[in-house]
C-alpha cells in the first residue's frame, strides 16, 4: 500500500514573537514539503524492538531498540541482506544474548533502559539512551539520559560501554528525560541531541529539546544549553495525548522532525511531523493529523525514527502492534517496520538564509541553503541553484570584487558561479575531514579559498595558502574566515570567538575567553584591515581593533537566529541576516527588503 501525505504548516509552535525596530524585520520563513511513504503490510522484524533506530555501516545494517529477553538492556538486530526492509536477526543467532550493552552503570537501575538513538561520530559509534536512576522505577519522574561509545559494529555483535558516574541530564522539575536521539548539522559538521521532557511521571506537558554536543559528541557543548523546540499541543491537535521518541534529520535545508503522538499502548499511536529552520527552531507543526497511523493489521506505529542508508537514500523505522493486541499483556509485541521515505519541497518552501553580501552600499543579496538568491537595492540576479538537485547544503556566498557576479559554496565545497565569478576549482569530489563552513575571495576575484569546520584550508586560483588550524585539536569549531585587504593573509574564528590569524592579518582580540550568550556564528574585517567585527546567534556584535561598534540586535527577541554579517565597504556599518532571511542594518547600511 502506497501512502502520500501531503503535509502543509498550520501553527507555528515555538519561537519569539517579531520586535519590530528602526529596521524592518521579515516573519518567520514557513516552510511546506511532502512525504511520500510506501507503507508495508508486514514487519520487517517479527519480534519485539519497541523504540527502533537503525543504522548502516560497511553495508550492514543494525537495529538497536529498547530491551527484550532476545537482547537485555538494548537489544542488538543485524541485517546483512543489503536492504533494511526484511531479513533481520539476533546477531547471536539464537533466542538470548542479542544485546548492545551488556553492562549499565551502578546510577542506572537495571531493566530500565530504552529507546536508543546510535550515531557515527569522531571516529566512534555513540549511544544514547534513558534509565531509570537506581532506586526508582521508569516512568516516574526519575528517568535520565546516558551515552555509551564502542568501536566499529559488527555482525557477531558489538558491546557498548557505559562508564558514566551519573546520568547526562534528568530534568527532575519537568518530570524526568527520556527518548535521546542524535543528528549532525551538515553546514558546521556539529552534532545535536534532541530528546524529550516527562518520562510519564508529571502532570507537565511533554516537551522536546534540543541541545548541541561537543566536539566528541558524548556530551553538551560547553555553555549550552537545553533549548524547547515542540511541546504537545492537545488543543490544536487533540491526538497527541504526548509527544515522544523525537528523531530530526536534515533535508532540503530544513531540519524535519518526526516525533510519536498519543499512547503508545494503542492502536491510536500513531507518528507526527513538524519542520525547523534550525537544529533549535522555530519549528512548525505541519499538519493537523498524523503522517502515519494504523492501517490494516498494524495497530498504533510509533517510535520510529528516520535515517539514510550509504547511497543517501532515505528511511523511516517504526514499530507496531498486531491489530487486536496493542499491549504486552496479551501477548503482543512491538514488531520493527522499515519503510522508504521520499521527500520533496513544494508549495514554495522557504529555506533558511544562509548569507548576506553587499554591493556598494546600494543593495545587497541574500542566499538561502538550496541556493536561491534574493537581490534587493542595485544588487542583480546573476542565477542560482534553487531548481538544482544539490549533493550538499549551500553554507555561504560571495560576490566578485566588481559587483557582477557571485559565488556560492556548498558544504561539500561544491562551487556554483553566477555572473563574472570564475570557477576555479572546488572540493566536491573529495573526502573532506569536516564540512566546508565558508568562503573569501582574493581582492582580484581570481581566485578564492574555502575553510572548513575544522580550520583546513582549500586555496585555488591566485588565492594563496597561508596555514590552518587543520592539524590542532579545536576548542569549538571553526565558523568563518575573513581576507585580509592585501589577500595576503586570512582570519579564522572559531564558534567561542577564538580567532586564528595568518599571512598578514593581525591578532586584534578574541572572545574566545569569555562566556557568551551564544556562540559565534560569522565576522567582518574592517576594509582597512585593522579590525574586525563578530558576530552571534543573537545578534550581539564584538568589535576588535579599529572596527566600529553601530549597534546590534543583542538586546532584542528574534524570530530566528543570526547566521551570517557583511559590512559595508567603507566599514561605516553592517548588515546582519537572520535564517528566515530577516535583515537588520546599522551604521550607514541601508534597508532594501528581506525574504518574506
Amino acid at each position: 500500500m502506497s501512502v502520500v501525505a501531503t503535509v502543509s504548516a498550520v501553527t507555528l509552535l515555538c519561537g519569539a514573537g517579531a520586535l519590530p525596530g528602526s529596521t524592518p524585520v521579515a516573519g518567520a520563513a514557513v516552510p511546506h514539503s511532502t512525504v511520500a511513504l510506501n507503507l508495508p503490510a508486514g514487519p520487517a522484524y517479527n519480534g519485539d524492538a519497541g523504540d527502533p533506530d537503525v543504522v548502516e555501516s560497511a553495508g550492514t545494517f543494525y537495529a538497536f531498540t529498547t530491551g527484550t529477553a532476545l537482547g537485555n538492556h538494548i537489544q542488538e538486530l543485524v541485517d546483512t541482506t543489503g536492504s533494511p526492509a526484511s531479513g533481520w536477526r539476533s546477531y547471536t543467532g539464537t533466542t538470548y544474548g542479542s544485546t548492545a550493552l551488556p553492562s549499565t552503570p551502578a546510577w542506572e537501575a537495571v531493566n530500565t533502559q530504552t529507546s536508543p538513538g546510535v550515531f557515527d561520530y569522531d571516529n566512534q559509534w555513540i549511544m544514547f539512551y534513558d534509565a531509570a536512576q537506581a532506586g526508582h522505577t521508569t516512568g516516574t519522574g526519575n528517568d535520565c539520559l546516558s551515552v555509551a561509545t564502542a568501536g566499529p559494529l559488527s555482525p557477531t555483535g558489538t558491546a557498548f560501554t557505559d562508564s558514566s558516574t551519573g546520568p547526562l541530564i534528568c530534568q527532575a522539575n519537568l518530570g524526568g528525560a527520556i527518548d535521546p536521539s542524535p543528528f549532525i548539522d551538515p553546514a558546521t559538521g556539529m552534532p545535536w541531541l534532541v530528546w524529550k521532557s516527562n518520562d510519564g511521571g508529571s502532570s507537565q506537558p511533554a516537551r522536546i529539546w534540543s541541545e548541541e554536543l561537543n566536539s566528541t559528541g558524548t556530551g553538551f557543548y560547553p555553555g549550552s544549553s537545553p533549548t524547547e523546540i515542540f511541546y504537545n499541543n492537545t488543543v490544536a491537535f487533540p491526538w497527541e495525548a504526548t509527544v515522544e521518541d523525537p528523531s530530526i534529520i536534515p533535508v532540503n535545508g530544513q531540519f524535519d522532525l518526526l516525533f510519536s503522538g498519543g499512547i503508545y499502548t494503542s492502536a491510536n499511536y500513531a507518528e507526527g511531523y513538524a519542520v525547523c529552520s534550525t537544529p533549535i527552531g522555530p519549528c512548525t507543526q505541519t499538519d493537523a493529523s498524523p503522517i502515519l497511523s494504523s492501517y490494516g493489521s498494524v495497530a498504533g506505529p510509533g517510535g520510529g525514527s528516520w535515517f539514510q542508508d550509504a547511497s543517501g537514500n532515505y528511511w523511516l523505522d517504526y514499530a507496531a502492534w498486531t491489530a487486536g493486541c496493542t499491549d504486552y499483556s496479551c501477548g503482543g509485541a512491538r514488531r520493527l517496520f522499515v519503510t522508504p521515505v521520499a521527500f520533496s519541497a513544494s508549495n514554495g518552501i522557504s529555506f533558511p538564509a544562509v548569507g548576506v553580501a553587499d554591493e556598494g552600499n546600494q543593495g545587497y543579496w541574500v542566499s538561502a541553503s538550496d541556493g536561491g538568491i534574493f537581490s534587493y537595492g542595485s544588487a542583480k540576479f546573476y542565477g542560482s541553484t534553487g531548481a538544482m538537485h544539490l549533493n550538499a547544503p549551500i553554507v555561504g556566498m560571495t560576490p566578485t570584487p566588481d559587483g557582477g557576479g557571485y559565488w556560492l559554496v556548498a558544504s561539500d565545497g561544491g562551487i556554483f558561479t553566477f555572473g563574472d565569478a570564475k570557477f576555479l576549482g572546488s572540493t566536491g569530489a573529495m573526502h573532506l575531514n569536516a564540512p566546508i563552513v565558508g568562503m573569501a575571495p582574493t581582492p582580484d576575484g581570481d581566485g578564492y579559498w574555502l575553510v572548513a569546520s575544522d580550520g583546513g584550508i582549500f586555496s585555488f586560483g591566485d588565492a594563496r595558502f597561508y596555514g590552518s588550524t587543520g592539524s590542532l585539536h579545536l576548542n569549538a569549531p571553526v565558523v568563518g574566515m575573513a581576507v585580509s585587504p592585501s589577500g595576503a593573509g586570512y582570519w579564522l574564528v572559531a564558534r567561542d570567538g577564538g580567532i586564528f590569524n595568518f599571512g598578514d592579518a593581525t591578532f586584534k582580540g578574541s572572545t574566545g575567553g569569555l562566556h557568551l550568550n551564544a556562540p559565534i556564528v560569522g565576522m567582518a574585517a574592517n576594509p582597512g584591515g585593522g579590525g574586525y567585527w563578530l558576530v552571534a546567534s543573537d545578534g550581539g556584535i564584538f568589535t576588535f581593533g579599529s572596527a566600529t561598534f553601530y549597534g546590534s540586535a543583542g538586546a532584542l527577541p528574534l524570530n530566528a537566529p543570526i547566521v551570517s554579517m557583511s559590512a559595508t565597504p567603507s566599514g561605516g556599518g553592517y548588515l546582519l541576516a537572520a535564517s528566515d532571511g530577516g535583515i537588520f542594518t546599522y551604521g550607514n547600511a541601508k534597508f532594501f527588503g528581506s525574504p518574506a
